[in-house]
C-alpha cells in the first residue's frame, strides 16, 4: 500500500446493528492511501465476527485489534499508538461517514498546511418503529469563520467549535502530549479545546461530511445516569491541561463560557420529567456543578458570551440556577410531582406565554379596534376580500364576448405596450368593443389627463380592486397586462389572455436569481394560463421559455412581434412637434433613465437619491446651453429629487407618454435597465453610465456583458460628458433584439387578436418534446441534509422520457429557496402562491370537513369543486401523465390532486402504525387521507400500511406498491406505474 496520509480510528463496543453501515461508508471512501484501526472493545455481540469478514476482505488497509473492556478513550488511544497516518479521523461506530470525507480533508489539510480541518456534519436520527431515518443539518455548533485562522488570533471561534472528535481531522504529531482521559465519560472534553489552542492552522470546509446518529439505543447524552457526574471531572481536566499548556489566562472567557454552557445543558436535564428516578444523583450534580462554578468561576453569570448569545428561554432557565438550595428544593418538587400535573402546569405556562405575547402586539398596535377586529374567527368572510368577491363572479356570471381589460403594471401605470394597444384600438373597427383600463385610484386623475390629451375618450377607466374590476376581471373576454393579473385570478375557457410583459430581460429572471428562486410563483402560472405571450425579439422569448420552466407546459401562441410601444420611434412627425412644443428644436435633447437600485425589502432610496444629486451637481456644471437632460427616475425615488437648482436636467414632462417622448430625445444615458432595447430601435445614441457597476453586479446576474456591448460606458461624469461629444453606432446590437420591431406593430398586434387577422409577425406554439409529463408535490424544503437528499433523488429521475415539475407551496420553500439552485438545469418547478378562492359555502364546507370530521355527499362535493377550481386556476388546462404526492398533507392539495386525469399516487411511506394505534391525534389526522383515496391510482409505502384494514384500499380500488426502503425510490416507482 501507498504511504498512508489518513488513519481512521474506530472503537467498538456491541454495535453489530450499526457495524456494517459504517464500515460501508469508510470501504467507500473515494481515497485510497487510508487505514482503517479497528479497536474492538471486548464487545459481546457479533461485532467482532462482523470486523474479522471486513478485515479478511480488504486485508491491506483494515486492521482490528481486540482489548479487554476498558472504554472508549482506551480504544482511541490505543488506535493513535497504531496510527502511521499523517493524519488522524475519529470515527464512531454506529455513525456513517460520506464517501469523499478523506479526500476532501486531507487534500484541505495538505494544500493550506493545516493541523486541524472541521467539516459539518448531519444529525441522523432513526424512528424506531418503522427504521427510517431522518436526516438534519447539525447546527449546535457553526463555526463563523470560513477561512483558515489561527485560534490565538479569533479567540471567539474557540466557543464555535465542537467537543466533538469525529467531525475534524487532525495532524498526528497533535497527539504527541496529549491523550483521551481513562475510565471517565465526556472524555472528549477534557482535550478537544487544548488541541485547539496547540494547532498552528484550523481550516473550515463547508461539507457535511459526517452522519452522526442521535438518541441511538443507550445512547448516553440521550439519559441521565451516574455517569453525567463525570462531567464536572472532565471540565477540570479540561482547565488542568489549559494551565499545563500555559493557555488558561488567554482563553480564560472563553473556557468560561465553554463550561458553563455544558454545565447548562446538564442542569437542563435535572428538571426533566423523563429523567425521574434519579434524584439522588441530580442532587449530587448540583452540589459538584455549584462547587466547581464557586471555585472557579462566580461571576459566570456576567460572561460576556453567555450574555450576548444566550437565547430567551436560556435566559429564562437561567433564574433556577441561583443557589444550591433553590436548585435542590426544585429537583425535589419536580422528583414528586405527578407528571400529568407537570404537563398541566406546562400547558398553563405556555398559554400565559401566548397571551403575553398577544397583549404585548396589541399594546404597541396603534389601532386597537382594527386589530382586534382582524383576528375574530371568521370575519373574512364577512366582509367579503377581494379573492372571495372575485370567485362569486367567476361562479356565478358569464363572459362578455365584447369586453377588453387592459392592465398595466397592476394599475401603476398606462404607458408603453399597452398604451400604444389603446391607441391603436381608436379605429373604427374596434367601435364594437367595450374598452377598459384598470388604474389605481391614486393615479386615475393623471392618467384619465394623458388619455384625453391623446384622444383617447373611447376608454372606460375602472379602478384596481374595486367590486367593478373583480366583475370585469371575471368576465371580460379579452384580458391584456404587461405584468401579471392578482393570484387570485382563475382562466376561464372562452377568456384570450395576452401577456406583453414590460421589457426585454438584461438583469437575470426566473429560476436564476440567487436567493429568490422561490418567488416567481404568480408570474409564472400567469404565462402557463395565457393564450398568447408577445416579444420583442427571440433573445426575450428564449430566456422566459427557459428560466421560467414554460416549454413542457405552456400551451399558448408566442408572437415574436417587437413591440407595440416601439412604434413610437417610427413617428417622424411627433419628434418635431414635440421639440416645438417644448422650445427644445435646436438643442440636443437627452435623456436619463437609470434602473432602482434598491429591493423591495431594501429600498436604499436615500442612498441612490444623494448619489445622483452630486453626480447631478457635477454634470449640470459641464452640460452646454444647447444641451438639455430629461431624467425620469423609479416612482420609489423620483419625488425625492428637486430640479430647482439646475440649469440643464429637467425632469421628464407628464403631459407626454414615455416612449413618445422619448422619440423626440436624440441621445439615451441609461445603465443596467433593459429601455436600452427599446430605444435601440430608433438608432440613436445611447450611453452606459455605470457608476457603481462593480457594487450593483456583485449580487445580481446578468444575461449579457455589459463590457460586450456596442454601447460606451462612463464611470465618472467626466468620461460621461466625453462620451456625449463622440459619435457612436451599434448595429450588431440592433440586429439581434430590434429586427422585428416595427411601425405597424401595435395595430398588427390589435388585429390579430381582437379581428383573427393572419399577422406579418411569426405566431408560433413552443417548440416541445414528446414526453410524459410527471407532477411531483411536496410539502416543503428546509436547509437540511433531508431536503438537499431529496433534490439529489429528483436529479436521478429520467429527463429524456420525462418531463420533471416538483411543486409546493412558495412559502413552505422561501425559507430555503437556494435549495431549489441544486436541480438540474432539465428538471422543473413551479412554487404555488397559496391562497385559496374560497366562497362562504367552500369556506363553511372545510371547516366542518377539516376541523369538525364531519362528512356527508354536499360537503365532500363543495370541497370536490374547490379543489378543481384550484388546479384551474394554477394550472389552466394542463395535465399531467403522471402526479405522486410525495408528501403533501395539505387537504386542498390532497384533493387537488385527485382532480388531474392522470396517474395519481399518493405517498405513505411516512405513515407509523403504532403511531397510529397510540395517538387518537394522528390517526385521526391520517384516518381523513386513509377514508378518501378515491380518485388515486397507487399508495406506496413500507409494510407498515399493511396493518391498516385493507378494505380501505379495496373499496376505493386502491393498488399498493410496497418495499422495505423508508424513502420512496422515484425512478422505480415511473417504471412500475408507467409500463
Amino acid at each position: 500500500m501507498a504511504q498512508c496520509k489518513v488513519s481512521i480510528i474506530m472503537p467498538v463496543y456491541n454495535v453489530s446493528r450499526y457495524l456494517r453501515g459504517c464500515l460501508d461508508s469508510i470501504a467507500s471512501q473515494t481515497m485510497k492511501e487510508i487505514e482503517l484501526i479497528v479497536v474492538n472493545d471486548g464487545s459481546t455481540d457479533d461485532s467482532l465476527s462482523i470486523l474479522k469478514e471486513y478485515e479478511a476482505q480488504y486485508p491491506e488497509w483494515i486492521h482490528v485489534y481486540t482489548t479487554e473492556n476498558r472504554g472508549v478513550s482506551h480504544a482511541r488511544n490505543y488506535g493513535i499508538e497504531r496510527a502511521s497516518g499523517e493524519y488522524l479521523l475519529f470515527v464512531d461506530s454506529d455513525d456513517f461517514v460520506e464517501p469523499e470525507i478523506c479526500e476532501k480533508l486531507y487534500e484541505k489539510a495538505a494544500r493550506d498546511d493545516n493541523d486541524v480541518v472541521i467539516c459539518r456534519y448531519n444529525d441522523v436520527y432513526e424512528n424506531a418503529d418503522s427504521e427510517m431515518l431522518t436526516v438534519k443539518q447539525g447546527k449546535a455548533f457553526e463555526i463563523v469563520i470560513g477561512r483558515n485562522f489561527n485560534i490565538h488570533e479569533t479567540k471567539f471561534e474557540l466557543t464555535h467549535i465542537s467537543p466533538f472528535p469525529w467531525d475534524k481531522l487532525y495532524r498526528r504529531n497533535l497527539f504527541e502530549t496529549i491523550r483521551f482521559p481513562e475510565k471517565l465519560r465526556f472524555e472528549d472534553l477534557a482535550i478537544m479545546y487544548c488541541l485547539m489552542t496547540k494547532a498552528k492552522s484550523i481550516g473550515v470546509i463547508e461539507d457535511r461530511l459526517y452522519n452522526y446518529r442521535r438518541a441511538s439505543e443507550g445512547s448516553f447524552l440521550s439519559n441521565f445516569s451516574e455517569g453525567t457526574l463525570d462531567i464536572v471531572t472532565s471540565l477540570r481536566l479540561f482547565l488542568k491541561q489549559m494551565k499545563e499548556q500555559g493557555n488558561y489566562e488567554e482563553f480564560k472567557e472563553e473556557v468560561e463560557y465553554i463550561c458553563t454552557r455544558h454545565l447548562l445543558v446538564r442542569y437542563d436535564a435535572i428538571f426533566d420529567t423523563a429523567t425521574k428516578g434519579k434524584l439522588d444523583i441530580k442532587k449530587e450534580m448540583i452540589d459538584n456543578c455549584v462547587d466547581f462554578f464557586h471555585e472557579y468561576f462566580p461571576k459566570w453569570r456576567e460572561n460576556r458570551y453567555l450574555l450576548y448569545t444566550a437565547s430567551g428561554a436560556s435566559r429564562k432557565k437561567m433564574r433556577k440556577y441561583t443557589s444550591r438550595g433553590k436548585m435542590i428544593r426544585s429537583a425535589t418538587l419536580c422528583e414528586y410531582t405527578p407528571v400529568f400535573v407537570t404537563s398541566i402546569l406546562r400547558k398553563k405556562k405556555k398559554i400565559q406565554g401566548k397571551i403575553k405575547k398577544k397583549w404585548k402586539k396589541f399594546s404597541k398596535s396603534k389601532n386597537k379596534f382594527r386589530f382586534i377586529y382582524n383576528r375574530i374567527p371568521g370575519i373574512k368572510l364577512l366582509h367579503l376580500p377581494n379573492d372571495v368577491k372575485y370567485t362569486m363572479f367567476y361562479e356565478k356570471l358569464a363572459v362578455n364576448d365584447n369586453d377588453v381589460l387592459f392592465e398595466s403594471k397592476h394599475g401603476d401605470d398606462i404607458a408603453g405596450n399597452i398604451f400604444m394597444m389603446l391607441q391603436a384600438m381608436g379605429d373604427d373597427k374596434y367601435r364594437d368593443f367595450h374598452i377598459m383600463v384598470t388604474l389605481k385610484e391614486g393615479n386615475i386623475s393623471s392618467y384619465s389627463a394623458l388619455l384625453t390629451r391623446y384622444g383617447i375618450d373611447y376608454v372606460d377607466i375602472i379602478t384596481t380592486d374595486s367590486k367593478e374590476y373583480l366583475k370585469v376581471l371575471a368576465t371580460a373576454k379579452y384580458l391584456i397586462t404587461d405584468t401579471s393579473f392578482p393570484p387570485y385570478y382563475i382562466k376561464r375557457p372562452e377568456q384570450v389572455y395576452l401577456n406583453t410583459w414590460h421589457g426585454t430581460p438584461l438583469k437575470a429572471m426566473g429560476r436564476i436569481v440567487p436567493k429568490r428562486e422561490y418567488a416567481l410563483g404568480n408570474v409564472q402560472r400567469n404565462f402557463y394560463l395565457a393564450d398568447y405571450l408577445l416579444y420583442q425579439n427571440k433573445f426575450s422569448r428564449d430566456i422566459f421559455v427557459e428560466d421560467y420552466m414554460l416549454a413542457p407546459l405552456f400551451q399558448g401562441k408566442v408572437m415574436l412581434s417587437g413591440y407595440p410601444r416601439n412604434s413610437a420611434f417610427f413617428n417622424t412627425e411627433r419628434y418635431e412637434a414635440i421639440r416645438s412644443e417644448l422650445g427644445v428644436q435646436d438643442m440636443q435633447v437627452m435623456a436619463y433613465m437609470p434602473t432602482w437600485r434598491g429591493l423591495l425589502n431594501k429600498k436604499e432610496n436615500k442612498k441612490q437619491v444623494s448619489e445622483l444629486m452630486n453626480y447631478f451637481y457635477e454634470l449640470d456644471m459641464l452640460l452646454r446651453d444647447d444641451q438639455i437632460l430629461y431624467v425620469k427616475l423609479h416612482p420609489f425615488v423620483k419625488s425625492e429629487v428637486n430640479y430647482d437648482d439646475f440649469t440643464h436636467i429637467v425632469s421628464f414632462p407628464e403631459e407626454y407618454e414615455t416612449y413618445d417622448f422619448l422619440n423626440a430625445t436624440d441621445l439615451l444615458i441609461t445603465d443596467y435597465s433593459s429601455i436600452m432595447f427599446d430605444y435601440a430601435v430608433s438608432k440613436k445614441k445611447i450611453i452606459l453610465f455605470t457608476y457603481d457597476r462593480e457594487e450593483y453586479l456583485n449580487d445580481r446576474g446578468m444575461y449579457l456583458d455589459l463590457n460586450e456591448l456596442e454601447f460606451p460606458i462612463a464611470d465618472t461624469v467626466e468620461q460621461l460628458v466625453k462620451e456625449i461629444k463622440k459619435n457612436s453606432t451599434y448595429p450588431k446590437f440592433h440586429e439581434e433584439f430590434c429586427s422585428l420591431d416595427s411601425a405597424d406593430t401595435a395595430e398588427e398586434v390589435c388585429e390579430t387578436l381582437f379581428l383573427k387577422k393572419e399577422p406579418n409577425f411569426s405566431l408560433e406554439p413552443i417548440e416541445r418534446e414528446n414526453k410524459k409529463k410527471v407532477l411531483i408535490l411536496i410539502s416543503g424544503l428546509r436547509n437540511n441534509a433531508t431536503s438537499e437528499q431529496l433534490m439529489e433523488r429528483i436529479n436521478e429521475l429520467d429527463t429524456d422520457r420525462y418531463d420533471i415539475f416538483l411543486c409546493a407551496k412558495a412559502s413552505t420553500i422561501r425559507k430555503a429557496t437556494s435549495v431549489l439552485s441544486k436541480l438540474r438545469d432539465e428538471i422543473n418547478y413551479i412554487p404555488l402562491m397559496f391562497d385559496v378562492n374560497y366562497t362562504i359555502k367552500d369556506r363553511l364546507a372545510c371547516v366542518k370537513s377539516f376541523k369538525f370530521g364531519y362528512s356527508s355527499k354536499r360537503t365532500e362535493g363543495l370541497i370536490r369543486q374547490l379543489a378543481e377550481r384550484e388546479r384551474v386556476k394554477y394550472f389552466g388546462t394542463i395535465n399531467f401523465d403522471i402526479v405522486i404526492n410525495l408528501s403533501s398533507l395539505d387537504k386542498i392539495l390532497f384533493h387537488m390532486c385527485k382532480s388531474f386525469d392522470g396517474v395519481k399516487i399518493f405517498n405513505m411511506k411516512s405513515f407509523e402504525y403504532k403511531k397510529y394505534t397510540q395517538n387518537k391525534e394522528y390517526c385521526k389526522f391520517m384516518d381523513y387521507f386513509l377514508n378518501r383515496l378515491d380518485g388515486y391510482d397507487y399508495v406506496t409505502g413500507t409494510k407498515q400500511i399493511l396493518k391498516l384494514n385493507q378494505a380501505v384500499f379495496e373499496q376505493n380500488q386502491v393498488k399498493h406498491l410496497i418495499d422495505d426502503e423508508p424513502k420512496l425510490e422515484l425512478p422505480e416507482l415511473l417504471k412500475e406505474v408507467d409500463r
